[in-house]
């Protein structure tokens, strides 16, 4: 009998301590959502089913100028797209837990994208195939209503949950391939020779 009572102790205290986490909908459309679809290589809206992984990454903290936020341990991600650059939407995983972010706080945001054919399922991964890896979005803060949602979120009460979607996220975000090395390499050689020239 003492067994169980602690298996059903630790049962309810590793589902009070999730529930005190924060939750967030990794998509961006929803109530009061003000952002825009994210526009593909082309500048083309992301049509619906396009062969796109967003992954979430966060931090209490804003990186510095031309940093960027650390991936969570346990990916946030979402290969769902509803056409009009719309991503998440339906996606069946839904309300996220951000471990380590309590309910009413307002982390800084970041997303990385990449291109998904073939099986390829992470951005270091998507880094090694040319032209599969985007460069990451601005970094943004959660902006609107009481921060999180989730348990112990007062301005989320009495609806707390389902989580709002990616409030403060900056329109006009678009996939541009990560350059290659030898791409770079010629830029500056390039940039090198006009100075040298300059000079002269």
């Amino acid at each position: 009998m003492k067994k169980l009572i602690a298996i059903g102790a630790g049962v309810l205290l590793v589902n009070l301590s999730a529930l005190a986490q924060g939750t967030i909908l990794l998509q961006n459309f929803g109530t009061g959502f003000t952002g825009a679809g994210v526009n593909n290589p082309a500048n083309i809206k992301v049509p619906a089913g396009a062969p796109y992984t967003i992954e979430l990454l966060a931090g209490l903290v804003a990186p510095a100028p031309g940093g960027s936020l650390s991936p969570l341990a346990t990916p946030i991600m979402t290969t769902t797209w509803a056409g009009g650059g719309i991503f998440g939407l339906g996606d069946p995983a839904g309300e996220r837990v951000l471990p380590g972010f309590a309910a009413g706080t307002f982390p800084f945001f970041q997303l990385r994208a990449w291109n998904n054919t073939g099986g390829v399922n992470s951005y270091a991964a998507a880094l090694a195939v040319p032209g599969a890896a985007y460069v990451y979005s601005p970094v943004f803060q959660l902006i609107a209503g009481g921060g999180l949602s989730g348990l112990g979120n007062p301005a989320g009460i009495p609806t707390a949950i389902p989580a709002g979607p990616l409030f403060g996220m900056p329109a006009g975000f678009q996939l541009v391939p990560v350059p290659e090395p030898s791409t770079i390499v010629l830029g500056v050689l390039g940039a090198a020779a006009l100075l040298f020239r300059r000079r002269k």
